[in-house]
C-alpha cells in the first residue's frame, strides 16, 4: 500500500525544490497529499481527500487489492468532508479551502457510489444555486443523523438562504441518497423558532426538538413517533447556570446524554431521564475544558467523548475501546491518535498526528495488534525541521487565567528572541489547538517565537471565559492580548524590542487595535481580512452574516446594539479606523476584493484613514478572493510579503 499510495499522490503533485536553505513557503500550504481518511464499515475500503486535477477530491482505496481510484473530479472548489453511508456509497461536502472560515455557508452535499457511479447531488449550495454570479435563494442541508446498518438513507435538517433575508429553518427530512426522495418527519413539531436542531433515533424518528430565539432555548422530547411533545426544559441563552443540552440518545433508546453547565462553570455529560425529568449521573468532566461532543460507533452509539484541553484526546466510555485506544498510544507516542472502528469489524483505522507532524493515517489489526503505515498528509514535513508547541497559561489583569500555546523555533536559544503574536479569529470559536499549524511552522521556521493566545472569549474553556468577553471588542479582550506579551517577555521569550502582531478576520482587528491601544508595544502589526469599523460589522448589508440568526440577536447582546447610544459610542471608540492617528508603526494590511464576510471596506476605510495620518500601510488585495485567500499562489504571495515585512521590521529571525 505505501507504494500504490505514494505514486498516486506523485501524480497529483509536482515537487518543489529546496533552493535555499529555508523551507520554502508553498510547501506549508500546499494542498496535503491525503487530508483526511474513513473506513467503510465493512473495513474493506478507505474513502479519502486528495489532491485530484488541482482540487481536493474523494478517491477510495480498496485494502485488500491495494488500489486507489477517484470518483468525483471538481475542477471548480474542493471536498472538504467526506463520510460512508454505507458499505456501498459516501456522501460528501464541497467548499472552498484556504478561506480563514473553512465551514462557509453554502457548500452543496452529493452522493456517489464507491465504484464512481450513481452520483446525485443531495442540496444545492451557493455555487449551485448562483445563476451569472448573482446570489439567488438555495437550500442547504446539514446532516443530523446517518442511519445503521446498509442504509443510504439520512437525515437533515434543511435551512433556507434568500438574498435579503435571514437564513431560514426548514423541515427535518429522511432522504434516499440514491433517488434524491424525501419524507418530511417534522410534521407536527411543537412550534417554529429562529434556530431549530433535533436529535434523531437510530430508527430514524425525531426525538427531541430545541427551538431557540433572543430570549431562551426549549426543548421537547416524544417517546416515539406517534406520541405529543412535552418541553422538558426551557433556560435562558446567556444565563450562567444554563440548563442542558441534549447530544444524543443512550443505547437504551430512552434516557439521553446531555451536556449541562447547571451549578458549574465547565459544561460535563450527564445521564438524563426525560419521563423524570431529572438529571442522572456524571458521566464525564474535565477540569480545564467544556465537555459537548460524543464519539459515535459507525451505528450512531456514543461510545466515548472528545476534548480539547492543553491537548486533544478522547475518554472511551467501553473498557475495550479504551484498551484500544492504549495500544494505539503507546505504539504511537506523544501524539493525538483518533481511532475509527466498528464493534464486529476486526480493522481499526488511526489519524495520528502532533505538534511537529501534520498527520500519518494507520491501520490497526485488533486481532493480532499489528498496525500498518497508509500514508502521511504531507509527506515533504520533516518532523526534524519543525519547532514544539507547548501550552501554557497566564494570568490576565483581572485575574482571568488564559490559556496559550507557545512556539520556539527549533535550534534557537528560547530566550530574546524576536516573536509574533498570533491572534485567532472568530472571536467566540474553539480557538487555537495543540498541534501541527502551518501558520505557526512557517514563522518558527523563519526564526520567530509565536504566542497564541485563547483569550476570553474562546468558546471551549468554560462559562466565565466566554461570557467575560461580552461588549468588550477593544477592552478586556484586547488586555488578554497585551497581557500575554507582558507575560512572553517577562518570561525571557521575547525581545520587547521585536514583537509584532498577527490575526486574521477578528485577529486582524485585534492586530489594528493592539498597535493603536498600545502603540509601543509592537514594532508592527499585519492585518489579514481584519473588522475595522465596529459599526460597518453590523450595518454591511451585502455581508453575510447580514440578517443571520448571530446578526439579530447574538451581536446585539455579544457585540453592541447601534441603536443604543452608549453601545454605539464603545463600538466607535474601539473601532481602529477612528483610531489610524495614534498608529505609528509599519502596518501590513491584505483583503479580498470579493469577501462577504468581513468586506474589503473594513480595509480599504482603514488604509485611507493610515494615509490621512501620514502611516501609509502596506496594501494587498486580490479581487477574485474571499475571507481569506484559496489559491496557492496567492497564499504563497501574502505570507513571502509577510515574512519580508516581519525582516525589515523586526530583523532577521535566527541569529
Amino acid at each position: 500500500m505505501q507504494r500504490l499510495l505514494a505514486a498516486f499522490a506523485a501524480a497529483c503533485f509536482v515537487s518543489v525544490a529546496n533552493a535555499e536553505d529555508r523551507i520554502p513557503i508553498e510547501n506549508f500550504f500546499k494542498l496535503p497529499e491525503y487530508a483526511s481518511m474513513r473506513l467503510s464499515p465493512d473495513g474493506k475500503n478507505i474513502a479519502a481527500l486528495a489532491p485530484f486535477r488541482g482540487r481536493q477530491n474523494v478517491i477510495i482505496i480498496d485494502v485488500e487489492k491495494r488500489k486507489a481510484k477517484p470518483i468525483s473530479g471538481l475542477e471548480d472548489r474542493d471536498v472538504v468532508t467526506v463520510e460512508w453511508l454505507s458499505n456501498k456509497r459516501v456522501y460528501y461536502r464541497t467548499g472552498r479551502l484556504g478561506e480563514l472560515d473553512v465551514n462557509q455557508r453554502g457548500g452543496g452535499t452529493f452522493s456517489v457510489d464507491a465504484d464512481g457511479s450513481n452520483p446525485r447531488l443531495i442540496s444545492e449550495g451557493s455555487d449551485e444555486g448562483s445563476q451569472g454570479g448573482a446570489r439567488v435563494t438555495f437550500r442547504s442541508y446539514e446532516i443530523v443523523r446517518r442511519l445503521p446498518n446498509e442504509s443510504d438513507d439520512i437525515i437533515v435538517q434543511e435551512t433556507i438562504h434568500s438574498p435579503g433575508r435571514q437564513p431560514q429553518a426548514g423541515p427535518l427530512y429522511r432522504v434516499d441518497t440514491r433517488t434524491g426522495r424525501k419524507l418530511d418527519i417534522s410534521i407536527g413539531k411543537p412550534e417554529t423558532a429562529l434556530g431549530e436542531n433535533w436529535v434523531v433515533d437510530g430508527k430514524g424518528v425525531a426525538r427531541l426538538f430545541i427551538a431557540s430565539d433572543e430570549a431562551a432555548t426549549r426543548v421537547y422530547y416524544r417517546p416515539n413517533a406517534d406520541a405529543p411533545w412535552k418541553k422538558v426544559e426551557e433556560h435562558q441563552r446567556y444565563e450562567g447556570a444554563g440548563g442542558w443540552t441534549p447530544l444524543s440518545m443512550a443505547e437504551d433508546d430512552r434516557t439521553l446524554y446531555v451536556s449541562s453547565r447547571r451549578g458549574r462553570d465547565k459544561a460535563a455529560i450527564y445521564r438524563y431521564d426525560p419521563e423524570s425529568g431529572k438529571v442522572g449521573d456524571l458521566v464525564a468532566q474535565h477540569p480545564q475544558v467544556d465537555l459537548e461532543t460524543l464519539v459515535y460507533d459507525r451505528d450512531g452509539i456514543p461510545r466515548g467523548v472528545s476534548f480539547d484541553a492543553n491537548e486533544p484526546g478522547t475518554a472511551w466510555f467501553d473498557d475495550a475501546y479504551a484498551k484500544t485506544q492504549a495500544i494505539v498510544d503507546k505504539a504511537l507516542p506523544d501524539r493525538a491518535n483518533a481511532m475509527q472502528f466498528r464493534a464486529n469489524v476486526d480493522l481499526a483505522l488511526i489519524t495520528s498526528f502532533s505538534d511537529i507532524e501534520p498527520g500519518s493515517f494507520y491501520l490497526l489489526d485488533r486481532k493480532t495488534n499489528k498496525m500498518e503505515w497508509l500514508g502521511d498528509r504531507r509527506p515533504w514535513i520533516k518532523s526534524t525541521e519543525m519547532s514544539h508547541m507547548r501550552a501554557v497559561r497566564y494570568k490576565a489583569r483581572d485575574g482571568l487565567e488564559i490559556p496559550a500555546y507557545v512556539t520556539i523555533p527549533r535550534g534557537s536559544s528560547g530566550k530574546n528572541l524576536p516573536a509574533v503574536v498570533v491572534i485567532h479569529g472568530g472571536p467566540w470559536v474553539d480557538g487555537d489547538s495543540w498541534g501541527w499549524n502551518p501558520e505557526v511552522q512557517f514563522l518558527a521556521s523563519r526564526g520567530y517565537a509565536v504566542l497564541q493566545p485563547n483569550y476570553r472569549g474562546t468558546t471551549r474553556y468554560g462559562y466565565k471565559h466566554w461570557s467575560s468577553s461580552f461588549r468588550q471588542y477593544g477592552l478586556s479582550m484586547q488586555d488578554d492580548v497585551t497581557d500575554g506579551v507582558e507575560w512572553l517577555v517577562k518570561e525571557g521569550i521575547a525581545d520587547p524590542d521585536r514583537i509584532c502582531i498577527y490575526g486574521g478576520s477578528y485577529g486582524g482587528y485585534a492586530a489594528m487595535m493592539g498597535v493603536a491601544k498600545t502603540p509601543d508595544l509592537f514594532r508592527c502589526a499585519v492585518n489579514y481580512v481584519g473588522v475595522t469599523d465596529l459599526p460597518l460589522r453590523i450595518t454591511a448589508s451585502w455581508a453575510d452574516s447580514f440578517g443571520s440568526d448571530f446578526a439579530s440577536y447574538a451581536f446585539r447582546y455579544q457585540y453592541g446594539n447601534l441603536d443604543n447610544p452608549q453601545d454605539r459610542k464603545r463600538l466607535e471608540e474601539t473601532s481602529p479606523v477612528n483610531l489610524a492617528s495614534r498608529i505609528k508603526v509599519p502596518v501590513l494590511m491584505a483583503y479580498g476584493g470579493s469577501d462577504v464576510r468581513v468586506v474589503p471596506e473594513h480595509g480599504t476605510r482603514m488604509r485611507d484613514a493610515m494615509v490621512r495620518a501620514g502611516n501609509t500601510p502596506q496594501w494587498i488585495i486580490v479581487d477574485d478572493e474571499g475571507h481569506g485567500y484559496r489559491k496557492l499562489e496567492n497564499q504563497v504571495m501574502f505570507y513571502g510579503a509577510m515574512e519580508k515585512f516581519l525582516e525589515k521590521n523586526l530583523g532577521p529571525g535566527k541569529p
